[in-house]
C-alpha cells in the first residue's frame, strides 16, 4: 500500500508549477515532511528549492525574489506558529500584489479545536492578506491557483504516518508550461480625465514605477505637461527629467502648497513615501488624481484609477483632457532654487550629519547598481538628498514596515551589477538571521547600515525618549558571525562579498542640519 499522503504533495508541486512557480523557499519541519521529500532534486528538477530554517526570513527572501523575477515564488512551512511567521510577508505581499504563495502544511482537520501539540486553526490564518485560500486534505479535489489575485495561501493536510510507504521512485509532477498572464481590463479612466480638467496648475507626484513601458509613459506624460514634479527614486526617471524636477524636492513642493501656487495634484504609480503626499490628508478641497497599478488610493479623497497589467497607463488621455497642461511658477522657480542652494550650503557645512552622508553614499555607489532602499528614514533622506545618479531600485512600500528588509533584499540582489541595501540599524536588528540566505545569492552584495544609536526618525516627532530605542550596539562583530566583510567607509569597501558597510552620523551635527533645513523652507515665506 502506497503512503497516503504523496499524491497531495505531488499535486500541489504540480499545482505550484502551472501556476508559473519555479523557486521554492522551503523550511523543513515535521508536518511538511511529504512536501519536503516531493521537492527533492532527485526527483523532481522543475524548481530551484532554496532551504531556510526561519519562517520569516524566507517569506520575505520569496517576496524579494517574486519582485525580481516577476513570476510566483512559494514558501513552504510546517505546522503551527511556523505558518504564522509568515504574516507579515504576506501582509507586504498582499498591498504590493506581489505573487507570492504561502503553502503550509497541516494536522489532520480532526485535530482543529482540540488544542493538540502543534495545531493552531491555519485555514485562512492570513484573513484579507490572502486573496485565495484553499484548504486541502486529499489528492483528487478541483483547484487551482488563478494568476489574477496574489497572494495565496495553500493549506495541506496531511496524516500520519507522514512518509510510510512512500514510493521513491515515483515522479513528481508532469512539466507543464506557466499559464499566461492575466491583464484584466482598465478601471474607467473618464472620472480621472474630469477631475485634471480643473487642474490648471498641477503638482505631478511620480511614486514607484515598475515596468519600461509605465516609465516611457510617465516620462511623456511629464514632458508634455512641462508641470513641476517630485519623483521618488523608485519611478527610475528621476536622472532622465532634468529641469522638469524641482531642485528643492519635497521642501519646495511643500512651500508651493502652502502658498498655493499649485490646484492639483497628479499621481502616477504606487503610493509616495514622501511627508507631503501624507499631509494631503489634510487638503481635502485640492483636486488628487492618482494613476496606478495597484488599487491603492493612499488618502482617503481624490480620484483613483488602478490600470490592470498588460494594458496603458491611461497618461495620453489625461493630458489631453487637462485643461491648461501648462505650469508657470516664477514664484516657485526663485523659491526652487534657493531652497535649493541653501541645502547644498548646508550639506557641506555639515558633513557628518545623515543627509550629508546619504548623499555621499548616493555619489559613491557605482551607476547601473541595484539600490534597496529600507524604510523610515533611510528613504527618506534618499528622495530629498540623493544625487540623481541612475540605479536600479527595490523597496517594501506596501505596508511600509521595517520588518524583513535585508531577507527582500537578499532575494531581489541579482548577478551582473552590484547590490546595495540602505538600512537603518533597528531595521538590521530586525532582521539579524537574514544573512543565513547568502548561500542562496550569487552576487556582489554590500549592505550598508546607517547605525544612529535608534530609531531617530522618532526624535523629532515625539519627546518621550522611549520611542527611539537608544542602543550603543555596532554592527562589526554581526559581519563576523556571517563571514562578511566589513568597513567603516563606503568609499572603501574590500573587494570581497558581502560586506557589511557601517556608517556613524553625527547626531549633533544631523540636529543642527534639520534646524537649517527647517529655516531654508520658512525663508522663502
Amino acid at each position: 500500500m502506497g503512503n497516503l499522503n504523496q499524491p497531495l504533495a505531488l499535486e500541489v508541486i504540480e499545482t505550484l508549477q502551472r501556476a508559473g512557480a519555479r523557486t521554492v523557499c522551503l523550511c523543513p519541519g515535521g508536518r511538511n515532511a511529504p512536501l519536503v521529500e516531493a521537492l527533492e532534486p532527485a526527483r523532481h528538477t522543475a524548481f530551484e528549492v532554496l532551504d531556510f530554517f526561519d519562517e520569516r526570513g524566507a517569506a520575505f527572501f520569496a517576496l524579494g525574489r517574486a519582485r525580481r523575477d516577476g513570476q510566483p515564488v512559494a514558501v513552504v512551512t510546517t505546522s503551527g506558529t511556523a505558518a504564522a511567521e509568515l504574516l507579515p510577508a504576506m501582509v507586504e505581499a498582499y498591498y504590493q500584489g506581489a505573487p507570492l504563495v504561502a503553502v503550509t502544511a497541516d494536522r489532520p482537520r480532526s485535530f482543529r479545536g482540540t488544542g493538540a501539540p502543534q495545531t493552531i486553526e491555519q485555514p485562512n490564518l492570513f484573513g484579507v492578506y490572502a486573496r485565495q485560500a484553499i484548504d486541502l486534505d486529499r489528492a483528487g479535489t478541483r483547484w487551482r491557483i488563478d494568476p489574477c489575485c496574489w497572494p495565496v495561501h495553500v493549506n495541506v493536510s496531511f496524516e500520519e504516518p507522514l512518509l510510510d510507504g512512500w514510493d521513491a521512485e515515483a515522479s513528481a509532477a508532469r512539466e507543464s508550461s506557466p499559464p499566461p498572464a492575466a491583464a484584466g481590463a482598465t478601471s474607467d479612466a473618464g472620472a480621472a480625465v474630469a477631475a485634471a480638467a480643473s487642474i490648471r496648475r498641477p503638482l505631478v507626484i511620480l511614486g514607484g514605477l515598475w515596468s519600461d513601458g509605465d516609465r516611457e509613459a510617465a516620462q511623456s506624460f511629464c514632458v508634455r505637461m512641462r508641470a513641476p514634479i517630485i519623483a521618488e527614486p523608485s519611478s527610475h526617471l528621476r536622472s532622465r527629467l532634468g529641469g522638469l524636477l524641482l531642485r528643492g524636492r519635497e521642501r519646495s513642493a511643500a512651500l508651493g502648497l502652502e502658498r498655493g501656487w499649485f490646484d492639483g495634484v497628479v499621481r502616477i504609480g504606487d503610493v509616495p513615501s514622501f511627508r507631503l503626499w501624507r499631509d494631503l490628508e489634510r487638503r481635502k478641497d485640492l483636486p488628487v488624481v492618482s494613476i496606478s497599478r495597484q488599487p491603492w488610493r493612499g488618502l482617503t479623497h481624490g480620484v483613483h484609477v488602478q490600470v490592470a497589467r498588460g494594458a496603458p497607463l491611461p497618461l495620453e488621455a489625461l493630458a489631453e483632457g487637462a485643461a491648461a497642461g501648462v505650469s508657470e511658477h516664477p514664484e516657485l522657480g526663485s523659491a526652487d532654487g534657493r531652497i535649493a542652494l541653501a541645502i547644498e550650503k548646508l550639506l557641506k557645512r555639515f558633513p557628518q550629519s545623515e543627509p550629508a552622508i546619504v548623499r555621499r553614499l548616493s555619489e559613491t555607489i557605482p551607476a547601473g547598481s541595484f539600490v534597496y532602499l529600507g524604510n523610515s528614514l533611510p528613504i527618506r533622506e534618499w528622495n530629498q538628498f540623493a544625487s540623481d545618479q541612475e540605479f536600479r531600485y527595490g523597496e517594501n512600500r506596501g505596508a511600509n514596515g521595517i520588518d524583513g528588509q535585508l531577507s527582500t533584499f537578499l532575494g531581489w540582489a541579482g548577478p551582473g551589477h552590484e547590490n546595495w541595501a540602505v538600512v537603518g540599524d533597528l531595521t538590521t536588528l530586525y532582521d539579524l538571521g537574514a544573512p543565513w540566505a547568502l548561500r542562496h545569492v550569487e552576487a556582489p552584495l554590500r549592505i550598508v547600515v546607517v547605525n544612529n544609536g535608534g530609531g531617530r526618525i522618532f526624535r523629532r516627532l515625539f519627546r518621550n525618549p522611549r520611542f527611539q530605542h537608544e542602543h550603543t550596539l555596532a554592527f562589526d562583530q554581526w559581519a563576523r558571525m556571517w563571514d562578511a566583510a566589513y568597513a567603516s567607509d563606503a568609499g572603501l569597501v574590500p573587494e570581497r562579498d558581502p560586506v557589511i558597510v557601517e556608517l556613524r552620523p553625527d547626531p549633533a551635527e544631523t540636529d543642527r542640519f534639520w534646524e537649517g533645513y527647517k529655516e531654508a523652507g520658512q525663508a522663502t515665506m
